[in-house]
């Protein structure tokens, strides 16, 4: 039994496409009643991600009041924006190359904000760095961190 969940799990975590092997990668969206601050206290783990094009990302823990949707000019030109609504299916699919700034609605203002770069593309950093600007006051400090985390690898 066991040796059928670890392979249902292989399975569901890995498929091939087009002979190329894509991913399902876990953000957990947190809430932590004992942080020692607020911008610990609600978070995307990781908050910093970097993903190769035609991966998929499952976000854990869109319950309650939580959410998971892109920041307003801080995804590629041309991609659907990502709303996902408590309860709601939860995995999304970045099939194009970029640079992706996401938060919860709700909790951004205490930090809960992350940013993906899918295929080692920067080309709308400018764009991104631009569309800070929509994150609530309190996290725009740290998704400048997460952008710069961006450049400084790539």
């Amino acid at each position: 039994m066991k040796i059928v969940l670890v392979l249902l799990m292989i399975f569901m975590s890995i498929h091939v496409y087009a002979g190329q092997t894509h991913e399902l990668k876990i953000v957990k969206q947190v809430y932590n009643i004992n942080a020692d601050s607020p911008d610990k206290m609600y978070q995307f783990i990781p908050d910093y991600l970097e993903i190769n094009t035609g991966d998929s990302v499952k976000f854990l823990g869109t319950v309650g009041r939580h959410t998971v949707h892109s920041v307003r000019d801080m995804i590629p030109d041309g991609v659907k924006k990502i709303a996902i609504m408590p309860r709601q299916p939860n995995v999304v699919l970045f099939d194009k190359p970029g640079v992706y700034g996401i938060n919860c609605k709700l909790h951004q203002r205490h930090g809960m904000v992350s940013v993906i770069v899918v295929g080692g593309n920067l080309d709308n950093m400018a764009k991104a760095r631009v569309g800070v600007k929509w994150v609530s006051p309190q996290s725009r400090d740290k998704m400048n961190r997460l952008l710069d985390k961006a450049e400084e690898k790539f």
